[in-house]
């Protein structure tokens, strides 16, 4: 049994994750375009099918949280499917269908595997996996697209949060119990949390978290400047 504080801070990290699916999917509709880079989508769309439904489904809130997670990808699926041609020029834009499909079928084989090939019951080294690549293709995209389409900075906090949430889920995993409510004290916490070297909070782990959080305030940074070079007001664009 996780302690309470875990299941707080993981439900948060799903409410996060979930107001920056909505908030994707409400700029795609309104500037006619997709808000998710389509390898990222394909990857984290298999991850939420096979955690949701195939990997322990109910297990716990997270499990059942994703389903939730997964029925949003779709829609941003949908958007990718609508919109992904006129973002393209020939001859990629005769492709970009058939490639959105194989890209889904390519990449959930390769998540579900991913679980029992790393022993990785919780979805740390596939889920952080996913969201290692997903920062890093969100920016490439911002530079890529040379303009805000499609995104907000309240999607990138909300994105943010939903990660820094979900680290900190995992190190109160580690450092808290039934019988411990708080781990001993701040300081204790994080050098607990970064010298940890067993699943479900390895050197690994901790380092994909440190690159996501790295590339995710940089995403923030360069689309306020790009916000502002297209003439929108930041904190008034949802």
């Amino acid at each position: 049994m996780t302690s309470s504080i875990v299941v707080v801070t993981g439900v948060a990290c799903a409410i996060f994750w979930l107001i920056a699916y909505v908030g994707i999917i409400y700029r795609g509709f309104k500037d006619k375009t997709y808000g998710m880079p389509i390898a990222a989508l394909a990857a984290n769309l298999s991850w939420e099918a096979a955690y949701g439904f195939f990997i322990n489904p109910f297990g716990d809130h997270i499990h059942t949280l994703s389903i939730a997670w997964f029925a949003l990808d779709v829609i941003i699926f949908y958007q990718v499917y609508k919109y992904a041609p006129s973002e393209f020029e020939e001859p990629v834009r005769k492709y970009i269908r058939p490639i959105l499909f194989a890209a889904v079928a390519v990449a959930y084989p390769a998540v579900h595997l991913g679980f029992f090939e790393f022993n990785d019951p919780d979805g740390e080294y596939t889920g952080f996996g996913v969201n290692f690549m997903m920062s890093i293709l969100f920016v490439t995209m911002l530079i890529s697209r040379g303009s805000s389409r499609g995104q907000s900075l309240y999607i990138a906090f909300a994105k943010f949060m939903g990660t820094f949430l979900a680290w900190l889920a995992t190190a109160l995993t580690v450092t808290t119990s039934t019988t411990k409510a708080l781990p001993d004290s701040f300081w204790s916490f994080w050098a607990d949390s970064l010298s940890h070297d067993k699943y479900p909070l390895t050197p690994l782990i901790n380092y994909l978290y440190l690159v996501v959080f790295v590339f995710d305030i940089l995403y923030m940074v360069m689309l306020y400047k790009r916000l502002k070079a297209d003439g929108i007001k930041p904190l008034r664009h949802f």
